[in-house]
């Protein structure tokens, strides 16, 4: 059963699907509401807006954190409210948009809900790029670049509170998916190792304000993605197959083993190709998902 939205902190208001532990929310301060992520049902993001309206506030913007479909289902419910983007947005959209249709599809079909027009990705209004200040009431928000699961992925921080609106990233259910680039993702969690972490918010799984269990997150999620580009790279280097690079990193530890043997693999194949490795990216990595 779906969360209602409700205060985790009294500037930021956090709802979670029943579907994929997906959260979707607000920073709200002065009258002002950043909605972040509006999903999945309709009634979930119609749900959203009416808990910032009970706060005496009126959203500023819409942010989407990253294209993924999970994520992007807010704004044709929200017209008139400005959308904001990573700058890598659009040619994230563009190039995933059949793949986007098609899974959105799915879901739409395994949960029964009947569209009454097709769905078209949502056009921002503001394009933003690596580090982007947003001032929302007394909040000095940060928009930052935050690549790895996705290219055009965005983080909401706000230093103040220590809080951070992770997006795709940090989740204590899944590992790491890394469908976009293994390095940029290592980059970012060691970026992201330097803040002040009070509070998080992940785009899948439970938001927490243990500053220890934010620690453990991303120690366990940085030393996953340390081993996992050791390992591959040695299987590049001594020129092993995919399939042999796989079984080289399936002792790799990792949280969930049962939940996330697919992702894993996922990882194992997508860094196969990307440190050098020789296959068809039509059928290996999350590149075969495009």
């Amino acid at each position: 059963m779906s969360a209602a939205p409700a205060l985790l902190t009294p500037t930021l208001l956090v709802a979670q699907s029943e579907f994929f532990l997906t959260n979707s929310g607000a920073f709200v301060s002065d009258g002002a509401a950043l909605l972040i992520d509006p999903c999945l049902r309709p009634e979930e993001i119609d749900a959203l807006p009416a808990a910032v309206a009970a706060l005496g506030a009126a959203p500023q913007a819409v942010l989407l954190t990253h294209s993924h479909w999970d994520h992007i289902l807010g704004p044709e419910r929200l017209p008139g409210v400005p959308v904001i983007a990573q700058a890598r947005y659009p040619v994230c959209a563009a190039q995933s948009s059949a793949a986007l249709l098609r899974e959105l599809g799915e879901w739409e079909a395994r949960t029964g809900r009947q569209r009454a027009a097709p769905f078209a990705a949502p056009v921002p209004d503001q394009l933003v790029f690596y580090d982007h200040p947003l001032r929302l009431g007394a909040l000095d928000l940060r928009l930052l670049h935050v690549p790895g699961h996705a290219a055009d992925q965005l983080a909401v921080y706000d230093p103040a509170g220590g809080a951070l609106w992770a997006s795709d990233i940090l989740s204590d259910v899944e590992i790491p998916f890394v469908a976009d680039n293994l390095s940029a993702y290592e980059r970012t969690l060691a970026n992201l190792a330097t803040l002040d972490l009070r509070v998080l918010v992940p785009g899948h799984g439970h938001p927490t304000t243990d500053s220890a269990n934010i620690q453990t997150r991303l120690s366990e999620d940085r030393a996953y993605l340390s081993e996992l580009s050791e390992r591959v790279a040695r299987a590049v280097r001594q020129g092993l197959s995919a399939e042999a690079t796989v079984e080289l990193c399936a002792s790799i530890p990792y949280r969930r083993p049962e939940q996330n043997a697919g992702p894993h693999r996922l990882n194992v194949e997508s860094a196969y190709l990307e440190l050098g490795g020789e296959g068809d990216r039509r059928a290996l990595g999350w590149s075969q998902y495009e």
